[in-house]
């Protein structure tokens, strides 16, 4: 006998107004795994998913929902990260109402399946466990690429170009790397603290990407 959909999303639990007007720390506090998973299982798996259509980066959104139900969390965050790089900060301030999530066709009926919020939870979970895939590499290419700014865009092309096997350099003017991530959002909005594990002087592109030693030696950083 089928299951039947629940066409209501599962809540993310949040700061209560009587601690968070005492602090910037970030309000929606994330999934649970049990609330990860009962989400997740909300999901049609369609044949022909809208949602991807809706992604501007082309997310495999069924593919990770799925390994994330099936509790096969690093193919779960693999999927997320063929397509983008930073799904930590896109779970977080991406416009999914507007894009993946209102294509869904549960919508039709209830509530769409939160993507973005499965998005941070397989990202936090990478994050805090270290367990990341590895990475699909091609071998080096010689040739040398130089990206200006640390921002998303230049964070994000860095990665593609590695990926690639080109040798990337990183020109930031600032003192800290990020650009909006880390001089835009509000606090409460994106913790700085989430934003630095992903960008730092020191290391921009081990943590954001949680790269493996095959990464090494494909990035400079060079302030300017």
């Amino acid at each position: 006998m089928s299951t039947k959909i629940n066409l209501n999303r599962v809540e993310m639990p949040k700061q209560s107004p009587e601690l968070r007007r005492h602090n910037f720390l970030e309000v929606a506090l994330g999934y649970s795994p049990e609330q990860a998973a009962e989400e997740a299982a909300r999901c049609l798996q369609c044949k022909k998913p809208k949602c991807v259509e809706g992604c501007p980066v082309g997310v495999e959104i069924p593919i990770f929902i799925r390994a994330l139900r099936d509790g096969d969390m690093p193919e779960a965050a693999l999927s997320l990260k063929r397509k983008n790089s930073l799904p930590g900060v896109c779970g977080r301030v991406c416009p999914q109402e507007v894009q993946c999530e209102c294509r869904c066709v549960l919508a039709k009926k209830g509530a769409p399946v939160a993507i973005g919020r499965l998005e941070r939870y397989v990202a936090d979970w990478e994050q805090t466990t270290k367990k990341c895939p590895v990475c699909e590499l091609v071998p080096p290419s010689g040739i040398r690429a130089a990206v200006v700014g640390s921002g998303p865009a230049g964070l994000t092309c860095a990665a593609d170009l590695a990926r690639m096997g080109h040798k990337v350099t990183i020109f930031e003017a600032l003192h800290d790397g990020g650009g909006v991530l880390v001089y835009g959002i509000p606090e409460f909005g994106s913790l700085k603290t989430s934003s630095s594990r992903r960008s730092s002087t020191s290391s921009p592109w081990a943590s954001i990407w949680s790269l493996t030693p095959s990464w090494e030696g494909r990035f400079r950083w060079k302030a300017c």
